[in-house]
């Protein structure tokens, strides 16, 4: 199926728009267990073509912390929210790191958003 030219712009505009998240989400108690008891802190990455703060913004953020919470309440009573971080761009990946041979070339590199 095609698309009319006027939609297929519209997207490949939003697709150059679209920024790339990640916020803290950090463990507040977790439950008793006599094995592995869970990650202590993770990252819920996501993307998003709004401006920080906005509404829009806030329900791609809470969608994604939702889906993080999701995996982790087996192991945690609850969550705090930290840091939220902007991708900026990427660096090169060295030669010497495990993931240049699985074709890796660069990693992205993120900023605390103020």
């Amino acid at each position: 199926m095609s698309h009319p030219l006027w939609y297929t712009n519209h997207m490949m505009k939003m697709k150059n728009e679209e920024k790339h998240y990640y916020i803290e989400l950090h463990a507040v108690g977790k439950k008793e267990t006599t094995g592995w008891s869970g990650f202590d802190e993770c990252c819920a990455h996501f993307s998003s073509v709004h401006k920080p703060a906005t509404s829009e913004f806030v329900a791609d953020m809470k969608e994604a912390i939702d889906f993080y919470w999701n995996q982790q309440k087996r192991h945690w009573l609850g969550y705090a929210v930290g840091k939220l971080f902007i991708q900026t761009g990427r660096e090169d990946v060295s030669v010497m790191c495990p993931s240049y041979s699985e074709g890796h070339r660069s990693s992205p590199v993120y900023e605390e958003v103020k």
